[in-house]
């Protein structure tokens, strides 16, 4: 006869250490080629508690950028109402692209990863949809051009792009803060945005 199953609170999962554990595998022996399986043992935990925190492989990698958008509508609102529309998106978006000192080694290898990763970079599409929206709405509000118009149809995605190619460049070839990257990529995509 088989002891019945205990029931309980569930395992206490690191969500930082376990993706971080992942980062590592993938890393080492390539995005496409490693499973929650081997993330599962490599972390010490069953299949089904990372499968409980991490629905997807791609969720390992981008759990860091969960609070984005969130924080980019805060820094948002919280703006200088009186800046132009793109200064004041630019600003907004550094602030909300933050990354604390002890972390930029991390975020490095994670940007190089998305950057090598086709894959990794759709569904970070996919993760920040919606925030082109929530871009173009503050250029429509804050530069009163029309909601229909071929500005406010690009400029988000823009951004969006423009901010995730620079945080890839800083990962591969920058110093300092991710943001110093974003800020200078964001001015120049401004100025194009201004001419219009």
């Amino acid at each position: 006869m088989t002891e019945p199953r205990r029931r309980g609170r569930p395992v206490e999962l690191d969500i930082a250490r376990v993706s971080e554990v992942a980062l590592d595998l993938f890393l080492e022996h390539g995005y496409d080629t490693v499973t929650m399986d081997d993330v599962a043992r490599a972390s010490g935990h069953s299949r089904r508690t990372v499968f409980r925190h991490f629905p997807t492989k791609s969720s390992l990698v981008w759990a860091s950028a969960d609070g984005f958008v969130d924080a980019l509508r805060d820094h948002l609102a919280a703006v200088d109402p009186q800046l132009p529309a793109m200064d004041a998106v630019r600003e907004a978006y550094v602030r909300a692209s933050a990354v604390p000192e002890e972390h930029w080694e991390l975020t490095r290898r994670r940007l190089r990863l998305i950057g090598d990763n086709p894959a990794l970079l759709a569904d970070g599409v996919e993760r920040f949809h919606g925030v082109d929206g929530i871009i173009a709405r503050a250029v429509v509000d804050r530069a009163g051009v029309a909601h229909d118009s071929l500005v406010a149809a690009v400029v988000g995605g823009a951004v969006v792009l423009c901010a995730h190619n620079a945080a890839v460049w800083w990962a591969r070839h920058g110093e300092g803060q991710p943001g110093e990257a974003i800020d200078a990529a964001l001015r120049r995509l401004s100025a194009g945005f201004a001419a219009a």
